[in-house]
């Protein structure tokens, strides 16, 4: 079983896709769609939760697109999936006895995981793919 959805992946990824553009020259839905390889109607449900969320933000029209609310700095791997996840969660919040604090302890470790700056990727994205930001 993945931690990830698809949903969440293409997510983090759609957002990498759009901090390559800015509000004078936004990055197109279909510029996105074939960078990540998803579908644009599957897109669009990810980018309009991602609006809503502030993380990205929108030019309408002929040369519309997509650009980043923050800094890739100010936006967390945690605060993307918490957006796109449905109840995104590490373990279940009503586990008692004796695995209550391994659990919990655990789940501290992959919150402070998940808080780090998406521009912690682009430190080491040469060595992950050819990618620039």
């Amino acid at each position: 079983m993945s931690l990830i959805t698809t949903k969440g992946a293409y997510g983090l990824m759609a957002v990498f896709e759009v901090s390559k553009g800015t509000s004078e020259h936004p990055v197109s839905i279909n510029a996105i769609s074939a960078n990540i390889g998803v579908s644009r109607n599957y897109l669009e449900q990810i980018l309009n939760a991602l609006k809503k969320a502030e993380i990205i933000s929108a030019v309408k029209g002929m040369k519309g697109g997509y650009y980043l609310s923050k800094s890739l700095s100010e936006i967390s791997f945690g605060e993307v999936l918490d957006t796109l996840e449905n109840d995104f969660g590490f373990f279940a919040k009503d586990i008692e006895g004796e695995y209550k604090e391994l659990f919990g302890t655990l789940d501290k470790e992959l919150k402070k995981l998940f808080s780090k700056p998406l521009s912690e990727f682009n430190k080491n994205a040469d060595k992950y793919l050819n990618y620039t930001i």
